[in-house]
């Protein structure tokens, strides 16, 4: 399987898998789009990385569309709690990103980060295009995602609940910000086998800044998210009382 990033393709043209493609495209990459309606025929027999950009509510009935590539050509990239969904795909890659992109506003927040047998050369060509990446070992990703999983609860649930932008919740509810965050980075942390970093709060106010304005009108993917991190709490013995009662406040139960 060719790792070059000569030919790859995307399935999922939402605003990840546009933004990645058109960095692809612009480190000099051919980019196939795969749509629900098209394109799969030519992912089935070409050859290449395939960026499954799809959101996780969609991931499963995906990976029963690639259910013939093998996992070595596949890169999920996904923020939320997706490791149970990909059990089936060993050998799978995997990738967090750090950027927003709403419409004609895009900003890179730190670089994105990749792991797995095409992360060195996917997150190279990511650069080549203008998004800064990284690719890291296991362990490393494995912290990651357990940051990630705190960025993930608080700029989604808590601002569509309190009916607030980022930069007013972080204002105004500071204390119960920081608590939805460090409950989801531990449990999650704890699940993976890595320790937790005190300055991961930090750096989330501070890559916070900029999106500022973001609004979340209704929470979505609260399986993956907030509803996860519960979940994980009861499993690893850790309570989770402040995602507990923003998902009470939204009416979802775990």
């Amino acid at each position: 399987m060719s790792r070059s990033f000569e030919r790859a393709f995307v399935v999922g043209m939402g605003e990840v898998g546009r933004r990645l493609a058109g960095a692809l495209a612009a480190g000099g990459s051919e980019v196939v789009p795969v749509t629900r309606d098209g394109g799969w025929e030519r992912l089935a027999r070409g050859v290449g990385p395939v960026l499954v950009c799809v959101r996780e509510e969609a991931l499963p009935s995906t990976l029963a569309r690639l259910g013939t590539v093998s996992p070595e050509r596949l890169v999920f990239v996904q923020n939320g709690w997706v490791r149970p969904l990909l059990a089936g795909a060993p050998g799978c890659s995997r990738g967090l990103i750090w950027f927003t992109a709403k419409g004609e506003f895009f900003r890179v927040l730190r670089p994105s980060a990749f792991a797995g047998p095409v992360a060195s050369p996917l997150a190279a060509a990511l650069a080549r295009g203008g998004i800064a990446a990284e690719a890291l070992d296991p362990a490393a990703f494995a912290a990651a995602e357990a940051e990630k999983m705190g960025f993930n609860c608080v700029v989604g649930l808590p601002l569509a609940v309190h009916c607030v932008s980022l930069a007013e919740y972080l204002g105004r509810h500071a204390a119960e910000a920081e608590a939805v965050f460090e409950e989801a980075t531990a449990v999650t942390a704890r699940s993976l086998g890595v320790a937790p970093s005190a300055a991961w709060w930090p750096e989330f106010v501070r890559v916070a800044e900029p999106i500022g304005f973001v609004r979340v009108g209704a929470a979505k993917a609260l399986e993956f998210r907030n509803g996860a991190v519960v979940r994980l709490g009861r499993e690893v013995g850790t309570a989770t009382p402040s995602n507990d009662a923003l998902l009470g406040a939204a009416g979802y139960t775990v």
